[in-house]
């Protein structure tokens, strides 16, 4: 059982014991507020309590699942456009009154001031963690930053303060973490927070924020209509960037390597399938526990009743270079379509440590490691199953049996920010690329490049053309190849839906065709992953022409409301995945202000397009 078990119980204890209900719950007792804040120990217990607004250990691994390329079962809500000012929303402030209570009262003199800073610099942390969930969900909402104890507080009906103020106070908030949380070495299992932990933030917060600012610039969320002119996205952009490079330059962490690739594993895939964090370069994760049965990543992936049967689209895996650093083609030189066992042969290696690809293996029930291919008849839509986070044993299968830690952040992320926020800048130089996306792609693998990639030393001269394909607006080579790089690096780990935000790109969501593997015959078995034995039966007919095949048939035809269906190519067939009403109109890049809230507080003002 994992050493931090009894974390985890007192993280449960501290929500029970000092999370608020809402802005006007009633003060706790002076005894009690005396017993907590009068020691180093009592500061350290209700700060566990700030945990419990993290990803948990059934949500980590799926933290959205609406993502251009992720192509899944079932659509709905804000996915096909249907969101409304009465739907369900996050518009909680729980979190934040039980962060503020305790900034609040962590006054007493008897406890050291070096003691109090640092837990004030946790709960900070926290609070900035909490508005840019805030800030990323419904844009401007109000900064607060005190309890309130009287129902006709005048505060409770203020209006939604600008995105200036809230970027502002958020800075302020992880600079001060930064400068008083004590700890500054690597945490057990990568579960508590450090001061880099603070700085690697700021700059996610402050890259999304510029981001969001550049490319939103001439729509109706443009932020220079909303009063905001403190920060432009050349000054954010800056701030991330340094606040990435002082990670890089003086924190602990670094990039994993040592694991040599094979079968759908390596230094990479090391990362989500650890028993405990690789903490070289996780800089937060979330504990998982096979006995406490907390892990749930093998049954959401790998079962067919649990799960929206989440996997890859054809046209990301084409995203993916050659392992010599060249773009991918799907074409053989005759233009005949290649096959799985070569789409994912001699590819950057995190393309099969992300998904199964045909050289994958598992432990089956007898303990021996055997070739495996996607599951086409219940756990997979295009036959690019994901493998990322699931462990490599069957008997994990079908229950919350997982014990492998799921980051949350990650060194590599930093790099990513760096390079990213650096190119904008136009500052990126050939030294950067090597430090970043080179050092990224070494690890995967790869071994050159060419102008239009770059190599693992020099960034690119010239666009490449199908990942240019995908960004339309985006000319510099360099950002391309960056997008492109933080793709595959970040695949799954909750970042995707912040990127089309934050670079105004959702029209991807709508537009990607959803397609999968090529099947080179219908009505016929196939072994897909070139192991000897078959895999699937793909028949358009209203019944298998085999019976003996019945266990791995895939009905692909159109006579039964299907949704899997082929389309037909040169030499065969590509699996096709028709499920319609997919759309993100512009307003939904920001939630709207719940339509009860308003009527409570009429000084809120609604989001665009949702009045």
């Amino acid at each position: 059982m994992k050493k931090n078990i009894f974390l985890l119980s007192l993280l449960a204890l501290g929500g029970v014991l000092f999370t608020g209900c809402d802005f006007d719950e009633e003060p706790q007792s002076e005894a009690s507020v005396d017993m907590v804040f009068s020691s180093e120990k009592g500061l350290q217990t209700y700060a566990y309590s700030f945990y419990n607004v993290l990803p948990d250990n059934g949500s980590a691994f799926n933290r959205n699942t609406t993502f251009d390329f992720g192509v899944k079962n079932s659509i709905g809500g804000m996915e096909v456009g249907a969101y409304t000012v009465t739907s369900s929303s996050s518009w909680s402030w729980t979190a934040l009154r039980n962060i503020n209570f305790f900034l609040e009262n962590n006054v007493n003199e008897a406890v050291d001031q070096s003691v109090r800073n640092n837990y004030n610099g946790i709960a900070r942390l926290f609070r900035a963690r909490f508005y840019f969930d805030k800030l990323v969900t419904y844009g401007p909402v109000p900064w607060i930053d005190k309890v309130f104890n009287e129902v006709d507080d005048p505060d409770l009906m203020n209006p939604q303060d600008t995105r200036d103020v809230i970027i502002g106070k958020i800075i302020e908030d992880l600079d001060y973490a930064y400068a008083n949380i004590t700890e500054a070495g690597k945490t057990t299992n990568s579960s508590l927070v450090n001061k880099w932990t603070a700085m690697g933030f700021k700059s996610r917060v402050c890259l999304f924020e510029a981001a969001w600012r550049k490319y939103h610039a001439n729509d109706a969320l443009d932020f220079a209509r909303t009063g905001c002119t403190e920060y432009s996205p050349a000054q954010l952009y800056q701030l991330a960037a340094a606040a990435a490079k002082e990670v890089i330059d003086n924190s602990p962490y670094t990039i994993h390597t040592g694991t040599p690739y094979a079968n759908g594993r390596g230094s990479y895939r090391d990362l989500f399938i650890s028993d405990n964090a690789v903490t070289d370069e996780v800089m937060m994760a979330i504990v998982t526990d096979k006995v406490l049965d907390l892990g749930q990543q093998n049954w959401w992936y790998n079962s067919s009743t649990y799960g929206p049967h989440l996997c890859m689209s054809r046209k990301f895996m084409k995203t993916y270079l050659n392992i010599d650093g060249t773009p991918y083609s799907e074409f053989n030189a005759d233009g005949s379509y290649k096959t799985f066992v070569q789409e994912t042969t001699d590819r950057d290696t995190r393309l099969n440590q992300t998904i199964r690809g045909a050289d994958y293996t598992r432990k089956d029930a007898s303990g021996a490691y055997v070739r495996t291919a996607a599951n086409f008849t219940g756990h997979t839509l295009t036959g690019y199953q994901f493998t990322k986070f699931v462990m490599d044993d069957v008997t994990y299968d079908d229950a919350a049996t997982n014990d492998n830690d799921i980051p949350i952040m990650r060194y590599a992320e930093i790099l990513l920010n760096y390079a990213e926020a650096k190119a904008e800048l136009g500052e990126l130089s050939d030294a950067d690329w090597a430090m970043t996306i080179g050092k990224l792609r070494a690890r995967a693998g790869i071994t050159g490049g060419t102008n239009q990639t770059g190599t693992l030393t020099s960034k690119p001269t010239a666009v490449e053309p199908y990942i240019a394909s995908y960004y339309p607006n985006i000319s510099d080579p360099v950002l391309l190849e960056i997008r492109r790089e933080r793709e595959h690096e970040l695949c799954l780990e909750g970042f995707r839906f912040w990127d089309l935000k934050r670079w105004n790109c959702f029209n991807l969501w709508v537009e990607d065709p959803w397609e999968g593997v090529f099947i080179p015959a219908l009505n016929t078995p196939l072994d897909m992953d070139g192991d000897g034995t078959y895999d699937a039966y793909f028949y358009d007919t209203d019944a298998i022409g085999d019976d003996n095949y019945a266990a791995i048939g895939v009905y692909v035809g159109t006579n039964k409301n299907n949704v899997i269906n082929v389309k037909a190519v040169n030499g065969g067939y590509l699996m096709d995945y028709n499920i319609e009403g997919r759309a993100f109109p512009e307003r939904q890049y920001l939630y709207p202000v719940p339509e009860v809230v308003i009527q409570k507080n009429p000084n809120l003002n609604q989001n665009p397009g949702w009045e």
